[in-house]
């Protein structure tokens, strides 16, 4: 009876067993593929070149779907929601671009303030779009466009805002002017409720917001010590994430988790790496996977709350947009073995049992 106990003990014991292997399986998407945005299901966004100029497409469980223009050489898609409806820009005859959501096949010109060159930037699944207009000014400017309307969001002051990013509440993240005596002095903002708020810096004169949740965690880059930082700003902090080594690091999605993704150059300040920040931690998304691959990844772009990531990385010569997948959890050898082994003790014991009483 002790024998069996000890044995239930060992089994129970490495009933959590230790992960090993790599953390993210990676899916590639065709070469030349350059990803924007990740929904919940796993499609991408993004844009790659053809021999008529560069076009957006929606990339889904290994189908890429190509996205046209508006007469022109150009599409840009930007973003995508959970429906599979992208959003970018696409240009005319003329050479303007306009923004557009992209929905089932279909091409859909926003038409914001009656034809103005426009730049769809986010797409929320409400179908809500973020993105920048040229005034008659002529400057850029922020916009929302929403059942069939599009806002100008103001700015901070000067006459240039920029909508980068959007959340299913409607709530707009970006980067404004706060006056146009200094162009380059530019803060993060936060639009919401009809009100843009500035989000403040680092310490430096320049910030940017790039991503937010739906339950309001923002990330984007700001101005720090004669570079540039990713930050995340949470209840009304903007806090420094820091780098991989380097002087810079670029942050570009968020998940409702508060897990951040982007890039950041090494010590050598030469080579630029994608990371994933979680728990106070910069970590290179390099070491998250499988080197025998052959991959380096230098970008990640977006990640939804499964952790599926949108990166660009090279293999060899060949590089393109991939897809990071968590990996299903794979027992240590040792732990294994312990488990196989308290199995087959148990079952020895049983058999011997049943044959004293025969």
């Amino acid at each position: 009876m002790r024998i069996r106990n000890i044995v239930l003990a060992c089994v129970l014991g490495a009933a959590l067993p230790a992960v090993a292997g790599p953390r993210y399986t990676v899916t590639p998407l065709p070469v030349g593929t350059n990803p924007t945005g990740i929904n919940s299901a796993g499609q991408i966004s993004g844009d790659f070149g053809t021999v008529a100029g560069r076009r957006g497409f929606i990339w889904s469980a290994g189908s890429l779907v190509q996205i046209g223009t508006f007469g022109g050489e150009n599409s840009m898609a930007t973003g995508i929601n959970s429906s599979g409806h992208a959003v970018g820009y696409a240009s005319l005859p003329s050479g303007d671009s306009h923004a557009f959501v992209f929905a089932n096949g279909v091409l859909t010109d926003l038409g914001v303030f009656g034809g103005a060159n426009s730049f769809g930037s986010a797409i929320n699944n409400r179908g809500q779009v973020a993105g920048q207009f040229l005034d008659a000014t002529p400057n850029y400017r922020a916009f929302v466009h929403s059942g069939g309307v599009a806002t100008d969001l103001g700015t901070l002051g000067g006459s240039f805002a920029y909508g980068a990013g959007i959340n299913n509440l409607g709530h707009v993240v970006g980067g404004s002017a706060l006056d146009d005596a200094s162009p380059f002095l530019s803060h993060a903002f936060v639009y919401r409720d009809g009100v843009m708020t500035d989000l403040g810096t680092l310490g430096g004169s320049y910030s940017l917001a790039t991503s937010i949740s739906d339950n309001g965690l923002i990330a984007g880059h700001a101005w720090v010590d004669g570079s540039e930082h990713a930050f995340l700003y949470v209840d009304g902090v903007m806090r420094d994430l820091g780098t991989l080594g380097g002087r810079r690091s670029f942050a570009y999605g968020i998940n409702g988790a508060g897990q951040v993704v982007g890039n950041s150059n090494d010590v050598e300040d030469f080579n630029y790496y994608a990371f994933l920040y979680e728990g106070g931690a910069m970590l290179n998304l390099n070491g998250l996977i499988d080197p025998a691959l052959g991959w380096t990844l230098h970008s990640a772009i977006g990640i939804n709350d499964s952790q599926q990531i949108a990166a660009y990385g090279c293999r060899g010569e060949a590089c393109g947009a991939v897809l990071l997948s968590v990996a299903a959890p794979v027992p240590e050898p040792g732990t294994l073995a312990l488990l196989l082994a308290g199995l087959g003790v148990l079952s020895a014991r049983r058999f011997s049992a049943a044959y004293r009483r025969a």
